[in-house]
């Protein structure tokens, strides 16, 4: 593998990092960083710990909605399939990325962000994982 993919994954996996920490320090100020914006935040994290996955083993996806995501595992070691339920789930909330269905976007409730914190720490896991295999 070249350098530059080498980077590119590790890159990948620090901002995803990055963006999981950011969530996580936003749920404790709910004034600034609403459900949607929370939302978003923990949508880059797990798009870029997938992306950062896939990257390390020369692979790419198709695109990036969270369908999407969850497919594109299945070239390096899928993702466990309670993940890949709670991704998809998440997914109906903002379908901003669709090839050829519509775009909508609604607000998560704020019970959905705990949930959605947690599938992004065992996203997070999977793509360290599936990186050191």
């Amino acid at each position: 593998m070249s350098a530059m993919l080498d980077d590119a994954y590790s890159d990948y996996m620090d901002e995803g990092d990055a963006y999981l920490r950011t969530a996580r320090g936003g749920v404790k100020r709910p004034a600034v960083f609403t459900t949607e914006i929370l939302y978003n935040i923990l949508g880059l994290a797990i798009e870029k710990h997938i992306m950062g996955a896939l990257m390390a083993k020369g692979k790419l996806a198709d695109n990036h909605t969270f369908t999407d995501l969850v497919d594109a595992t299945r070239q390096i070691g899928e993702i466990d399939a309670d993940i890949a339920a709670q991704l998809r789930k998440f997914e109906s909330y903002q379908n901003i990325c669709p090839v050829f269905a519509g775009y909508h976007r609604t607000a998560p409730p704020a019970d959905a962000i705990p949930e959605m914190i947690a599938t992004a720490e065992a996203v997070q896991a999977w793509a360290e994982r599936m990186i050191a295999a």
